[in-house]
């Protein structure tokens, strides 16, 4: 830490994690970060969604400068490691420093994107720093869906320069992201009374990851396995039944657990020794792209599904459509893609919670089409919500040839620029202010969106003197 010139930064960081801010419960960070802007009498509007807005003059030298827009998003996804006791609700996030990294204690850390708040607080706290007019966008809900960039005023907003600080790899630039949206499937069921044995099958262990920019590493998806495993055993053991599924965290989450109660009067050893041959084979096709481990305990069930219920929520969760569908070769990146992010039974339906994305508005619509028919075809009622557009690439951007510019006179190699599989609120930004010129950046961030998430501590540093640098050259 000595020596660091981030430590307001970092220090920032460890405030907001005291708040907790997973995905619809952020009043408490947003008043936080409203009164912060009063306390230091900066001007601020806080909106119905808990948007915030927070507005700073520029620097002596810089005063009649254009303004510059810091954005980010104040949520985060929380996720923990089994067996980890944690109350996203109400408990902190303890930041742990561990040599090269910053990490949490068996949860995610919310570096994405508490690092854009941080940093924002930061300059907004500073006294030493030159810089234009600031405008300062921290939003809601960004992990659900972008609902607090879909509701903010942009007549609020008279910068058109934006900078948002989400992205999660130093040295690369965003300039454009996939569309995409958030879907459900309910598809009823029926009980029938049990008898049989009962036995909690588990899958757990596998990486999971961010369901856009990793997507494409071809991980397992839990919950699309969970079935799969009960299709097998139900080919060697007949009269086995479902009696109950749950798996997934978070839709934009890729699953990396899950577990289904099934009953049957095959011989508890016989169940054992098959759960052995399907994880064999499971783990040899996703060899080195990633791990799991199946385990089988005995339980009780009352009932379980009927047959014709078993065969339509097995028939939806095998024929969903998951993973990277199709690919832009252009690019060389994934086009459209879909991930199976959470299973939930209630009492007469399970639910089936998809986030699609698509670079393509119209291949984002077919997708969403071809969940809704398959859903009905399983006799189900289909809803979406939260959909965002895509942001397109711009030909000309002044903003992107100064981050270029800066970047390569600073490190001495170009920066990587590219368009991402994955969903940013620069799209509905864009949508609302097209004249806006924008670009993502941010530190090294690992394994968001999992209980190993960790930041850069160096990293973060460099990113921090490069947006200063930027910043004095924004007239």
């Amino acid at each position: 830490m000595n020596g660091l010139t981030c430590k307001s930064v970092l220090h920032y960081f460890e405030e907001i994690n005291k708040i907790p801010r997973g995905s619809g419960n952020e009043k408490a960070i947003s008043d936080y970060l409203a009164d912060f802007a009063k306390s230091r009498k900066l001007t601020v509007h806080q909106d119905s969604a808990n948007n915030i807005i927070i507005k700073k003059p520029g620097t002596f030298d810089l005063e009649n400068a254009a303004p510059v827009c810091i954005q980010g998003h104040m949520d985060m996804v929380c996720e923990k490691k089994d067996g980890v006791v944690h109350d996203f609700t109400k408990d902190p996030i303890k930041v742990i420093y561990d040599g090269q990294y910053i990490h949490a204690d068996g949860t995610t850390l919310g570096a994405d994107d508490g690092i854009a708040v941080a940093m924002a607080l930061a300059l907004l706290d500073s006294s030493d720093i030159t810089h234009p007019p600031l405008e300062v966008l921290i939003t809601t809900d960004e992990e659900v869906g972008m609902l607090g960039a879909a509701k903010f005023d942009p007549s609020l907003i008279s910068a058109r320069k934006l900078l948002n600080i989400d992205s999660e790899q130093e040295g690369v630039f965003t300039v454009g992201c996939a569309g995409g949206c958030k879907t459900h499937s309910h598809i009823p069921v029926k009980y029938i009374s049990n008898t049989k044995p009962a036995y909690r099958i588990g899958v757990s262990d596998l990486k999971g990851g961010h369901s856009g920019i990793e997507i494409h590493k071809e991980r397992g998806n839990a919950n699309k396995l969970i079935f799969r495993i009960y299709n097998m055993l139900k080919q060697e053991f007949a009269d086995i039944s479902a009696a109950s599924v749950n798996g997934g965290a978070k839709d934009n989450a890729i699953p990396r657990s899950a577990e289904m109660t099934v009953t049957t009067s095959a011989p508890y050893e016989d169940i054992c020794e098959h759960i052995k041959i399907i994880q064999k084979t499971i783990l040899n096709e996703l060899k080195d792209k990633d791990v799991l481990t199946i385990n089988i305990e005995k339980t009780t069930a009352e009932k379980v599904f009927d047959t014709d219920s078993a065969k339509r929520v097995s028939a939806f969760a095998a024929l969903v459509p998951n993973g990277v569908l199709n690919n832009n070769l252009q690019l060389g990146m994934p086009e459209t893609s879909n991930n199976l992010g959470v299973v939930i039974q209630h009492e007469s339906e399970v639910e089936f919670i998809c986030a699609l994305r698509s670079g393509t508005s119209s291949l984002k619509a077919e997708l969403r089409s071809s969940i809704e028919q398959l859903t009905d075809i399983c006799g189900g009622e289909f809803d979406a919500a939260g959909d965002y557009p895509a942001w397109e690439y711009r030909s000309v951007s002044p903003l992107r040839e100064l981050f270029v510019k800066e970047y390569t006179v600073l490190y001495g190699s170009e920066p990587t620029v590219e368009t991402v599989h994955a969903g940013l609120e620069c799209g509905l930004i864009g949508e609302k202010i097209p004249d806006m010129d924008m670009i993502s950046f941010g530190p090294d961030l690992l394994d968001i969106h999992t209980p190993d998430e960790r930041a850069d501590i160096m990293s973060v540093e460099r990113v921090w003197n490069f947006l200063k640098e930027i910043l004095k050259k924004l007239q």
